[in-house]
């Protein structure tokens, strides 16, 4: 009974299919006249409150209409327009066997009237997409979109599975931006998390990486992620073309704009804080020499589980000195007691506030120093502070929120001209962004600086009134 049941249903389909072609089929000779009538028409697309012609193309062939001063919505929201259009031919596709082989027609039920949409962008443009891999790689990038019935809206978003009919319309749709993505029209999907830009220029930029994110992935790395696999595009290095701007900077022989921006140095996965970035060639090597011989200032704010133990005597203005070798290298860190905050749950019922200031640049040198010279991890690290699991539960505690660095153009024989002018006009910089020439050397250097992020203050808020409130209970 369930078999016969099937074998019906089936046969009910094919009946549907056979007469969906049929009127298919039909339907050229029949719209032939309207659409030869109206063909000089102008249609309208509605884009940002306000109505713009938009010449379309309805001559029923495979030709590609480029989309030239006119704006059209594309089917992902605002910030996105079709940049190239594709018409599927009301005759459809009669030279398919040129393109397929017999066994994938059948296999993909392709016929002159009926195909997949990666079939129809290798049809339409073999150059873009000259392969289906090709083609589906482009669809998965949500770069292509679908208007049916002959209207001027693109309201659906191609898929690899969609298939398209003659007097649909296939839409190539990019961001509309001045990141380095929209500028090249590379398409791309926007990034899951926010990357606050906090300082930027035609050379440089610094901006806030959150905690949780890796940096860029190196398969010799455990927090960076493997080659194979890993973390995809929930990396800072993926997200930061989505956010800059390119640099416009002429080209010359010594220097040139990058493709993408580079970090030039990195930050552990669970440490949040700022990250400089470069985007020319020049800036690259200079930043990067920098970081190398020690000349950019970094400081770091951590809150500590207990009270780390001071070894030796403390300057008059509170700086502690670590002076201890990692992996037979050497490793020294400045550090120096903020606050002070009872808890229930840290090491001798305290949590301190901690600003450090590393000289050297070590492999997790501030969470191991801190952990094995000082005797107080940092909250929240799993990796040295293994017995106490219950400060984890808001990750760790470290931030990179100064930093102070040399200008990578502003010292150079060309920059000095635009520097000098500049020094005339009022720099408008954002609060917490400091340009300035020392008086002594010249050198014009950029301090930036933000502020903690909330769980700090909200974290030893929370642990102090949790503590005096059982003291006071029990006291």
């Amino acid at each position: 009974m369930m078999r016969l049941r099937v074998f019906r249903l089936l046969r009910f389909v094919n009946a549907v299919i056979t007469t969906a072609q049929l009127c298919i089929s039909l339907a050229p000779s029949i719209t032939q006249p309207l659409n030869s009538k109206h063909s000089s028409l102008k249609q309208f697309s509605f884009c940002r409150n306000r109505w713009r012609p938009l010449l379309l193309n309805s001559a029923g062939t495979d030709e590609i209409t480029t989309v030239a001063g006119a704006h059209i919505p594309g089917s992902r929201g605002e910030g996105y327009i079709v940049t190239k259009t594709y018409d599927i031919p009301l005759e459809g596709f009669p030279s398919l066997s040129n393109s397929f082989d017999p066994s994938d027609q059948e296999r993909l039920h392709l016929d002159s009237l009926n195909v997949t949409l990666p079939a129809a962008l290798m049809l339409l443009d073999p150059e873009k997409y000259p392969t289906q891999s090709r083609a589906r790689k482009v669809i998965r990038q949500r770069a292509i979109c679908l208007c049916r019935n002959s209207n001027s809206k693109f309201d659906e978003l191609g898929k690899v599975i969609a298939r398209v009919y003659p007097g649909d319309r296939i839409g190539y749709q990019q961001r509309v931006g001045n990141d380095y993505y929209s500028v090249q029209g590379t398409p791309y999907r926007l990034p899951a998390f926010d990357v606050p830009v906090i300082f930027e220029d035609d050379h440089m930029a610094i901006v806030n990486k959150p905690a949780g994110i890796v940096s860029y992935k190196n398969s010799d790395d455990n927090q960076g992620g493997g080659s194979r696999g890993g973390h995809g595009r929930d990396t800072l290095l993926s997200a930061l073309p989505a956010v800059l701007k390119p640099s416009n900077i002429p080209t010359s022989d010594d220097n040139y704009p990058m493709k993408r921006p580079q970090p030039v140095h990195r930050l552990d996965r669970p440490t949040s804080g700022l990250v400089v970035v470069a985007k020319t060639r020049a800036a690259t090597v200079h930043l990067s020499q920098q970081f190398e011989f020690r000349k950019a200032q970094k400081t770091y704010m951590a809150i500590l589980n207990g009270s780390p133990q001071q070894t030796s005597e403390a300057t008059e203005d509170g700086w502690n000195l670590i002076d201890h070798d990692l992996e037979e290298k050497s490793a020294i860190t400045q550090w120096k007691v903020l606050q002070t905050v009872k808890s229930l749950h840290g090491n001798n019922g305290v949590l301190t506030l901690v600003e450090l200031r590393p000289k050297t640049g070590r492999y997790h040198q501030l969470r191991r120093h801190l952990a094995w010279v000082c005797r107080a991890p940092i909250v929240g690290d799993a990796t040295y502070d293994e017995d106490n699991l219950r400060l984890r539960k808001r990750g760790l505690f470290l931030c990179s929120n100064e930093i102070r660095i040399e200008h990578p153009y502003y010292n150079t024989a060309s920059g000095r001209e635009e520097w000098s002018q500049m020094k005339k006009d009022r720099l408008n910089l954002d609060e917490g962004c400091h340009l300035e020439e020392d008086e002594e050397t010249g050198i014009v250097t950029l301090r930036v600086r933000i502020d903690l992020p909330k769980k700090f203050a909200s974290f030893l808020r929370h642990e102090g009134a949790r503590a005096n409130k059982f003291l006071n209970e029990t006291g």
